[in-house]
Order: structure tokens, then sequence, then C-alpha cells
């Protein structure tokens, strides 16, 4: 089958539907909590501002599974997609931009990989959505690919990362702590905050006020009944504890997503992040051949520690004491970081990923977004995915950010709630405090530039 070209449209009404993309461990919201935090306003700001290409772009936001594996999760969006097609939400001139945050990257191109495939193999293949198995309304590979025009990668583990390799070699620990945290969700929110609370004061000294836990108890005081019931607000809270329940439940059924997340694939292909070269090749080709044009933005965090830049940082054994993160020798960076970011940099720091083979130096220099050079070591990381691991499609058209993996979508400062029905204190936060000196300034840019693009 000849690979097809789009029609371009000159019809003033065509909209562009651009389409949010959660990553590991994402939603769209739970409870009142978004994981793409600021975007909505900036998005109404962005349009305000703009011409009539700006007019015709609309804002959606997907809601994946947590943790489920890449396939899976691909599977979904292109049920998603298929569904707006066969209601007549997403129209025949309309172009479709996907925009994902992390692992929601890798489901784009595994999403684009299978449409390919379902398109050239068997001309009669058809999605069924509403009941429409059998009927001429199924959805067919080729009406969603003529309709993606763009995709934007934010901090894409595109070769994987250090930290999923980190998390599979403490999978016992893993197991209890998700399903600890399922049963006390199931019962009593109360428990769970106390033993992170005990938890995490256990391990750092002073008073300090971490992002992270505040995002927690939010999530928990959501879900409890309220204190002064309205009917408003019991409803939003049993949503909210049903929300949670259900979000703990998929990470207990299915957390396959951490394999594909893995630095160290051990053949297997089921994941982007696996793709040998040549099917990377192919890749790029299947895009070429459908005008589907991509853009990809990676994150360097701060250093808050001090390792060879020539070569992989040592691994973090639980076991051997000198490798903890509050051992490692610091530089100056770390001031201003809390335990969290601290944890998860030095976790993504050592491991099994090396430099990828895309044309890309040893170490590749890139200029971010003020224009200061970066050499990225093999061990800088925002924290959760190797910067390195995000250059690609190539190393060139990849723009630098100075941000954690947190900071790119919202979460860099709290926003305090202004929602009267809600006993949630924050409706944003700085997961992961990292110091990187990510403002809203720069969180304006990045998405500026993002949504041009899918308007472009």
């Amino acid at each position: 089958m000849t690979p097809f070209k789009k029609k371009s449209s000159p019809l003033p009404n065509r909209r562009i539907h651009i389409v949010l993309i959660p990553g590991f461990g994402g939603f769209d919201a739970l409870g009142q909590l978004e994981y793409y935090a600021r975007v909505t306003p900036h998005f109404g700001e962005w349009k305000k501002a703009g011409g009539s290409e700006r007019q015709a772009a609309v804002l959606h936001y997907f809601d994946n599974f947590p943790t489920a594996a890449v396939v899976t999760r691909s599977k979904r969006l292109r049920n998603y997609l298929a569904k707006r097609i066969a209601r007549g939400e997403f129209l025949p001139d309309d172009r479709i931009a996907l925009v994902g945050h992390s692992t929601g990257g890798l489901d784009i191109r595994r999403l684009l990989w299978d449409l390919v495939a379902d398109y050239k193999t068997d001309a009669k293949t058809r999605y069924a959505v509403d009941g429409t198995r059998g009927s001429d309304f199924a959805v067919a590979p080729a009406e969603i690919l003529d309709r993606i025009a763009r995709v934007v990668f934010l901090s894409v583990p595109q070769f994987g990362t250090n930290i999923a390799d980190w998390v599979r070699a403490h999978d016992l620990a893993r197991h209890a702590v998700v399903a600890d945290l399922r049963a006390s969700v199931a019962t009593s929110q109360v428990p769970v905050l106390d033993r992170l609370q005990e938890l995490l004061t256990g391990y750092i000294t002073g008073t300090a006020k971490l992002n992270l836990f505040d995002a927690v108890q939010d999530a928990l005081c959501e879900a409890e009944p309220p204190l002064a019931p309205t009917p408003m607000r019991t409803l939003l809270a049993q949503e909210a504890a049903a929300e949670l329940a259900l979000w703990v439940r998929h990470m207990c059924s299915d957390f396959s997503a951490i394999e594909d997340l893995s630095a160290e694939p051990d053949g297997d292909e089921q994941s982007p992040a696996h793709f040998s070269d040549e099917i990377r090749k192919r890749e790029m080709t299947n895009w070429d051949d459908h005008d589907i044009a991509t853009q990809s933005y990676a994150s360097i965090g701060a250093r808050p520690f001090e390792f060879d830049p020539q070569h992989a940082a040592p691994r973090w054994e639980l076991l051997h004491p000198w490798s903890w993160p509050e051992i490692t020798p610091a530089t100056s960076a770390r001031t201003g970081t809390d335990i969290v970011y601290r944890t998860c940099y030095r976790a993504c720091a050592g491991g099994p990923f090396e430099y990828p083979d895309i044309k890309m130096a040893k170490p590749p220099v890139l200029a971010d977004e003020n224009g200061a050079k970066h050499a990225i070591a093999i061990w800088d990381n925002d924290g959760v995915v190797n910067t390195a691991s995000m250059l690609w499609p190539n190393c060139e058209d990849t723009v630098l950010i100075n941000a954690d993996h947190m900071d790119i979508v919202g979460h860099y400062k709290r926003v305090h709630s202004t929602d009267a029905n809600s006993d949630r204190e924050y409706d944003a936060y700085d997961l992961l405090k990292s110091g990187s000196g990510f403002d809203s300034e720069t969180f304006a840019k990045v998405w500026d530039g993002a949504f041009e693009f899918c308007v472009a």
C-alpha cells in the first residue's frame, strides 16, 4: 500500500486538536489534582494573543492507565482518538497534535507504529467504538493517521532510563509499598499519611516542608468525607476517593511500564524505548510518509552530586551505604534541593544507560533556553529520566530546558487552591524541588513554543 499525503484544507473552520498525554503514573485529574497543571489558563492566554491559527486550536486531556505496559496504554490512546472520530468530534478536515510527557511520548510512538502496521497489513482493519463493530462507522487506521500532523515530546525516555532499572532491582520493596498503600486507601487514609510522615521525618533533618508530602496529604484529605458537608462537597469527596482507590488498584494490577522504561531491555522490542536502530529508522520514514512532524524538549536538572563527567556514575546500591544520596559527594547546586529530588536524581544517575547511537557526540553539547551550552554527561538527568535519552529523533533539533521532570508540566511551585468545594490546600506543587530555576516565564516559553508548533 503506497504512502499517502495529508490533504491541505483551506477551510476556515478547520480545527487543530491538541491532545495532552500523561506519563508514568499519569492521569488527567486525580480528584482536583491535574497532571498538566496551569496549562489550561496559559492556553487561554496564548489563544487571546494570537491570530486565526490559534483560534482553531482546541485543548484535550487524555486519561491513561498509570503504570500499564506501553502497548496497553497506546491502545487506550488509539481507542480514545477513534471514539472522537466516530462521534464526529474530530472531523475529516481537522488535524490532531499529540503532546506526550515522559512515558506518554512512548505511548505516542507505539500508537503511530501500530497504526501504520495495521494500515499497511489489512485494508479492512477497523477499530470498533460505541457498538460500531462490523459497522461502516467503525474507524479505519488511515482515518486516524490522516488527522495526526504534529507530535511534541516532553522529557521522553526514548532509550529508557536508569531509574526504571533501579526500581526493577528493588521489586519486592515496590510490591510491598504499593500493596500497603492500596490496603490503607481501601480502609482509611489516615494510616498512609501517618506512615509517610514518619518515614520522611526520620530520613531528613530540620523542619523541611516537602511538596510531595503536601501532594499526598491533599489527595487523602480531598477523599475524606467533608467536615461541613454539602451535596457538592460530599459527591466530590466520594469521586476523589474512588479515583484514588482505582489509581492504586491499577498499579497493583499492571506495573509493566517499569519494564518498558528500562535502559537494559534484555532483547524486548515491545516498547519504543527498546526498538532497534533499524526499527527507529523505519519509524521516522513512516512519519515522513504520513507528513507527521515532531518537536522534542529535553530537561536537564541541576547537579546535586559530583561524578566524573567522562564516565557513568556508580550505581546506588541500598546495601552499600557509601552510595546513598546523603553521602555521595555533593556540589554547590545541592543547596535548594530536597531529599525527594536528590534521591530520584541519585537513583537515575547510576545504571546501565549508555549514549544512544544517533550520531551523538560523546558527550553531546546543547544550548539551553538562555543560550548557555551544556555538555550532557551520561549521568545527567532531570530526577527521573536521563537527559541524553531525550535527545531524539536527533540532537540538533532538541530544545534543552533547565528543569526537573515535573517542572515542564506545571509542577514547579505551590499554587493555593481557590476551589471552595474542595478540602485541597494546593492545586500544584514543586514535586521535585531541584533548584533548577524554572519559573513562570520559562513555563510560558516552553508551552508557547509547543502550541505554536502544534498549529504551524
